[in-house]
C-alpha cells in the first residue's frame, strides 16, 4: 500500500469526510433536526442507567416528552446509555438537562455495549440544552457523567441521538405551522342579556380554585352575556354554605366568602398553534386576579399534572398592580414565580380596568409573540428559551380558559379597600390557524 492508500480506503475516507461535512452543514442550519439524511435514531429505544432516583427512569429520557426525565443517584460517577438496535453513524447528540446537570461528562460509542470509545469529553458542561456535533459509529451510545453541578444527581429531560442508518422509530410529526388566515374559533357574545355562555363552546368549572384562591366558582351563576355584546364574569362577596376555602382575613371564615366564574373550552375546542386574540376589560381592586390563558389538553386527556402540561398565560392582571398586565409561560423547568414571561404597562400609566384592551399571542413551533393593543409586549424564541431556561413543551393541543379569581398567592386577599361586585368583561375571543 502506498502513502495515498488503496482505492477502497480512499473511497471510505471520502465517504467519512462527506458524512462529517453533512453534519457540519446540518448543524449550522438546524441543529437538532439536521438535514433530511440525518434523523432522530434514539427515540423509543431501550435505555438503561447506572442508577435511578424514584420513578425517574432511563426510559423517560428517550420518550420524546420534554416533561419527563431520568434522574440518577446523588453520587459520581453515573451513566445512561441507549441501544440503537443496530450500528449507526452518529453525527449529533442533544442533551436537555434539568437543573441537576453534569459539568464533566463523556459521550461514548460501542459496538457491543462492552468496549467504549469516547467521541466527546468536557469538564465545562453548561446545562440547559447542549447540542454536540460528534462523529462516530456504534450501536450503543452512552453519556458517562463524572462531575455534578451541585449536590444532587444527574437529570435529563431528553437524551437525543441523531444519525444516519440504524433503525429509527419515526417520531410523530409536528402539527402544520399556522398561517393565521383561517378563523377556527370565534365567540362574540351577542346573546340576550342574562344568557349563559354558549354551551357548545364553553364548560363552566365549579368549586374552589387553586393557588389559595378564596372564591367558589359557580355553574354559570356568575357568568352571563350582558345583551351589549359582552360576556361578563362577575366576582361577588357572598358565602357558599358547605364550602371550604383558605381563611378570609376580612371575615375570619374558612367558608368561601366569594363567588365567581371560570370557563374553559376543553372537549369543545382545543388546538395546536395559531393566533389567539381577545378584547377584554379586566376587573380591578385589591385581591382580584382576572386571566385569559391556555392549558395543555393532556391535563384532562392523560391526567398529567401541572406544570408538565404547559401553560400559556396570554393575560393576567392583579388588582394591586392596576397599570400592568403579564404574559407568561409555565413548564416543568420554569413555573410559578419563576415562569418565563414579561409585564406590559399602558402608555401614560393608564389603569387596565378603565377600559377594553386587546390581548393576543401568535404561537408556532419556533416561539410566541404576545401583543397588547397591537403592540409587541413579549417575544419567546424557542431556541433561546431552551438554551437559557429549559425545554419547550408547547407542541401539542391546548384549550382556552377565562376566570376572574378572588385572592390567591399572587394578588393576596381582598382588604377594606376592595369593592364588589367586580366584572371581567369580554367583547370577543377569536383563534386563527
Amino acid at each position: 500500500m502506498n502513502a495515498r492508500g488503496t482505492p477502497r480506503l480512499r473511497g471510505a475516507l471520502a465517504f467519512m469526510a462527506a458524512v462529517a461535512l453533512l453534519f457540519t452543514l446540518s448543524a449550522a442550519l438546524a441543529p437538532e433536526r439536521a438535514v433530511a439524511a440525518a434523523v432522530l435514531v434514539s427515540q423509543g429505544k431501550p435505555a438503561t442507567a447506572s442508577s435511578t432516583e424514584g420513578p425517574f427512569t432511563a426510559a423517560n429520557a428517550v420518550d420524546g416528552n420534554l416533561g419527563t426525565r431520568w434522574s440518577s443517584a446523588f453520587s459520581d460517577d453515573q451513566w445512561i446509555r441507549i441501544d440503537l438496535g443496530t450500528s449507526t453513524a452518529v453525527g449529533q447528540v442533544v442533551l436537555n438537562w434539568e437543573a441537576a446537570y453534569a459539568k464533566g461528562y463523556r459521550i461514548q460509542l460501542s459496538a457491543d455495549g462492552q468496549q467504549w470509545t469516547t467521541i466527546h469529553s468536557t469538564t465545562t458542561g453548561t446545562g440547559f440544552k447542549e447540542t454536540l456535533n460528534v462523529t462516530g459509529t456504534g450501536r450503543h451510545v452512552r453519556l458517562y457523567a463524572t462531575q455534578r453541578s451541585g449536590q444532587y444527581g444527574y437529570s435529563l429531560w431528553e437524551f437525543q441521538v441523531w444519525g444516519t442508518g440504524g433503525a429509527p422509530t419515526p417520531a410523530p410529526p409536528l402539527p402544520a405551522e399556522p398561517t393565521y388566515e383561517r378563523l377556527v374559533f370565534s365567540d362574540e357574545f351577542n346573546g340576550p342579556a342574562g344568557a349563559a355562555p354558549d354551551p357548545a363552546k364553553w364548560v363552566p368549572e365549579t368549586g374552589t380554585g387553586p393557588n389559595n384562591e378564596l372564591e367558589f366558582y359557580t355553574n354559570n351563576k356568575n357568568a352571563a352575556q350582558d345583551g351589549n355584546g359582552n360576556l361578563v364574569l362577575e366576582a361577588r362577596r357572598e358565602p357558599t354554605p358547605g364550602s371550604a376555602c383558605p381563611r378570609d382575613p376580612l371575615s375570619g371564615s374558612t367558608t368561601c366568602q366569594y363567588t365567581s366564574a371560570r370557563l374553559n373550552t376543553y372537549g369543545k375546542f382545543q388546538f395546536t398553534y395559531g393566533r389567539v386574540e381577545a378584547r377584554i376589560k379586566v376587573s380591578g381592586t385589591q385581591g382580584l386576579w382576572p386571566a385569559f390563558w391556555m392549558l395543555g389538553a393532556d391535563y384532562f386527556d392523560k391526567g398529567r399534572p401541572w406544570p408538565y402540561t404547559g401553560e400559556i398565560d396570554i393575560m393576567e392582571h392583579v388588582g394591586k398592580e392596576p397599570k400592568t398586565a403579564y404574559s407568561t409561560l409555565h413548564a416543568p423547568a420554569y413555573n410559578g414565580a419563576a415562569g418565563y414571561g414579561g409585564p406590559h404597562s399602558l402608555p401614560g400609566g393608564a389603569n387596565y380596568a378603565d377600559g377594553f384592551h386587546t390581548f393576543a399571542v401568535d404561537w408556532n413551533s419556533t416561539g410566541m409573540t404576545f401583543r397588547v393593543d397591537g403592540q409587541v409586549s413579549f417575544r419567546v424564541d424557542r431556541e433561546e428559551l431552551e438554551r437559557t431556561r429549559g425545554p419547550w413543551v408547547f407542541d401539542h393541543d391546548f384549550f382556552l380558559i377565562l376566570n376572574n379569581a378572588v385572592g390567591g398567592d399572587w394578588p393576596g386577599p381582598p382588604d377594606t379597600t376592595t369593592r364588589f361586585p367586580q366584572k371581567l368583561s369580554v367583547d370577543y375571543i377569536k383563534v386563527w390557524q
